[in-house]
């Protein structure tokens, strides 16, 4: 918005003296927050670009500053968010955090271009990207969400495009096979070490995994974190099944596997669940056969998604605050394309522990 804002009144499509719509009309224009429009038309009048007339309005300032065609391309330089389609799905883990980078992008002055990763539109996109078929407001940068083998592609096809791996899997990003490529991670394994430490405090020593792809780092750092916490305390997990995806059928179709381990004997069980949509398929499966959470069967989440305080019992989970998720990664994105000369950048953000009802405590 604030680069749209400054390229019409360098056009005289706003000139000078005219009045700005109003605060809702521009939310309802840009499909951006009305706190985001405030913040930015903030930004605008403290740059010397608007001025407000109390009880009339937002009005173009008579004399605008008169920035070089350096800077001017500057301000309307294009952000490209890489996406599977899946993640713009309300609900879904990465919606959240698309809707927060577009706002912090916007609010910092860049223009923000979704680019669905469509099995099609992937090969498209960087024909592209590799053929400056951007246009003349080519994108500075390319925002990928969980994509690694596709960042991986387009750092061949365009090594000097500035990168960020959005929720990347940390294996190829800061190695010598992407050196380019600034990060952003959620902590996984010191979330997943809280979550393990949790269990053994409640008294729990028959404790089992349920884990995303084997295959998958997300999946292999929340595994290795439990791992941690068990072995502090003398004990390892007693089973570990990995799931075929991240969903609940994925949660479903490992369970029983899991579940036989775990109930050799009648004994309690917990099991730590690397996401919160395996834990309800396991909540599924666990009431087909008659096993009661918490108190046969206690259940650790994470993410905190949509599902987790509707199940019955609410899950015990590890939150990721997904809009400081994509502040932080807006932030990476503004300092890359400010210092281009940057080392690698990284940063991890950290999960907050959400008590609930699903975790039953042996301690006497």
């Amino acid at each position: 918005m604030v680069a749209d804002l400054i390229a019409k009144i360098h056009s005289g499509a706003l000139p000078p003296g005219a009045l700005v719509s109003s605060g809702p009309a521009l939310s309802k224009q840009y499909g951006i927050s009305y706190q985001t429009v405030v913040r930015a038309l903030g930004e605008l009048v403290e740059r010397g670009w608007l001025v407000r007339r109390q009880g009339r309005g937002t009005y173009v300032a008579p004399h605008p500053p008169r920035e070089s065609a350096a800077e001017a391309f500057a301000e309307r330089r294009t952000v490209l968010l890489a996406l599977d389609p899946q993640s713009l799905i309300r609900g879904r883990f990465g919606y959240p955090i698309a809707v927060s980078l577009d706002e912090a992008l916007t609010h910092a002055g860049l223009r923000v271009r979704y680019a669905p990763l469509s099995e099609a539109g992937e090969n498209a996109l960087l024909e592209e990207l590799a053929g400056g078929g951007a246009g003349p407001e080519a994108a500075a940068l390319l925002v990928g969400l969980d994509r690694p083998l596709f960042l991986a592609r387009a750092r061949r096809r365009c090594p000097h495009l500035p990168m960020l791996a959005v929720h990347g899997a940390p294996d190829g990003f800061g190695t010598p096979r992407e050196p380019h490529t600034d990060a952003i991670l959620v902590d996984d394994r010191p979330g997943a070490r809280v979550a393990g430490g949790l269990l053994v405090q409640a008294g729990h020593s028959k404790i089992g995994f349920l884990g995303g792809p084997r295959d998958d780092p997300r999946a292999r750092s929340r595994y290795d974190g439990l791992c941690e916490a068990l072995k502090d305390a003398g004990l390892k997990p007693r089973a570990a099944v990995w799931g075929s995806a991240w969903d609940e059928e994925a949660g479903r179709e490992a369970a029983p596997e899991l579940l036989d381990a775990l109930f050799e004997d009648a004994a309690p069980a917990a099991v730590f669940c690397a996401n919160d949509r395996h834990a309800s398929g396991l909540y599924d499966t666990a009431r087909e056969r008659g096993l009661r959470i918490p108190e046969a069967l206690s259940v650790v989440g994470f993410d905190d998604n949509d599902l987790a305080a509707g199940l019955d019992p609410p899950l015990t989970t590890f939150r990721i605050d997904r809009d400081a998720y994509g502040r932080q990664a807006a932030l990476l994105v503004v300092q890359r394309l400010a210092q281009p000369n940057l080392p690698p950048q990284f940063q991890r953000v950290p999960v907050k522990r959400i008590d609930r009802a699903s975790i039953r405590s042996l301690a006497t």
